[in-house]
């Protein structure tokens, strides 16, 4: 009875997770399309949550149903007048080009304003200091003989209390060769100012610049900033989150041509779900909600990519067709979106499997 509660329990924690985090982030960027196009005069006929078959109607306006789906896999915005040649007069088909651009974009803007007012939260309200618990302490290192052991916590760099959910090591290691002012607070909570000298970066190969061993980060309180460094934390982690999946991006096409025996790893929406199941323990409320907000810039930047069916392709398929004109420029929009769509689906395909393969092969 008790494998079978583990096998259920390991199953439906990941289900929740996509449904709760995932799904919403991916109605919300539809959401974005849905009301673009609203503005733009263009009519929508279906905003679906999940995809068909469908499950209930939960709203019957004047032109739109707003549905719900049996496949909690994400949501869709049907348009009027979608089909080629279609008369409707606020259908999509006879939308004006930059109306269409705008609708294809919207969902992207969307996902990046959720990112930065997630992100907005985390630096204010949310925003937790954190102690750096420490596993070992280097015999001899500048630790060592600052008095510092193994089961102390590190509060503070030079007054500053470490946040959270930033990387309090690259403090540290922008400091190397210099003097700094550590809090340090024993096994029984006692605390004490401690000035030590780190080693240069060049001293502190393979053994770090203090020379510790961190077991944790553990959550210490609220921590409070000013308004203006609220904003500007929460817009430079927004585009740090959207960086760094572009840099991922980069890595994954380039590795096969560098040689690189560790190709970089690329999980899809089982594998993140899985992931957060197994850490939601640990992560808490804040670590939940800092995933979403990478999420939503991730969202967000891939949508930009010039590959369709994402938002970026779809806008690039528009342009060519402009550009080449009539029948031939349809055929190949046309041409386009199915390839790119055949493309992602077996992407999808595929990244699943490697999850799978995974979670129950035991693979790192």
């Amino acid at each position: 009875m008790g494998d079978l509660f583990g096998l259920i329990s390991g199953v439906l924690g990941p289900l929740l997770v996509l449904v709760v985090l995932v799904v919403p982030l991916i109605v919300v960027h539809e959401l974005g399309h849905l009301i673009a196009a609203r503005r733009r005069g263009i009519a929508v006929e279906e905003f679906g949550i999940g995809f068909p078959p469908r499950v209930a109607v939960l709203y019957r306006g004047t032109r739109t149903l707003l549905t719900l789906n049996a496949l909690p896999f994400g949501g869709f915005v049907r348009m009027a007048g979608a089909t080629e040649g279609s008369q409707e007069p606020d259908g999509w088909d006879r939308a004006s080009l930059s109306s269409k651009v705008v609708v294809m974009l919207a969902g992207i803007m969307v996902n990046l304003a959720v990112a930065f007012l997630l992100m907005l939260a985390l630096a204010g309200p949310l925003a937790e200091r954190g102690e750096l618990l420490l596993a070992d302490v280097q015999p001899g290192s500048p630790a060592d003989s600052a008095g510092i052991v193994a089961g102390d916590r590190i509060s503070s760099l030079n007054g500053v209390p470490f946040d959270r959910f930033e990387t309090p090591l690259v403090g540290l290691r922008e400091s190397a060769g210099r003097e700094v002012r550590l809090t340090v607070l024993d096994q029984a909570g006692a605390s004490r100012e401690i000035t030590v000298r780190l080693r240069t970066m060049e001293e502190a190969a393979g053994q770090g610049v203090l020379g510790i061993s961190i077991a944790d980060l553990l959550p210490a309180g609220p921590l409070e900033r000013p308004l203006v460094d609220v904003v500007r934390l929460a817009a430079v982690r927004t585009i740090e989150a959207g960086m760094a999946i572009l840099g991922g991006l980069v890595d994954l096409i380039t590795a096969p041509f560098q040689g690189a025996e560790d190709a970089p790893a690329l999980s899809g929406p089982v594998g993140i779900a899985v992931g957060v199941a197994g850490a939601a323990e640990r992560l808490g409320f804040s670590g939940f909600i800092q995933i979403a907000a990478l999420l939503s810039a991730n969202l967000a930047i891939l949508n930009v990519l010039p590959i369709p069916p994402l938002d970026g392709g779809r806008v690039a398929a528009l342009l060519l067709r402009r550009l080449l004109g009539g029948e031939r420029g349809r055929r190949v929009e046309q041409a386009l979106v199915t390839a790119g769509a055949l493309a992602m689906l077996l992407l999808f395909f595929w990244i699943t499997l490697g999850d799978l393969g995974t979670i129950f092969g035991g693979g790192t």
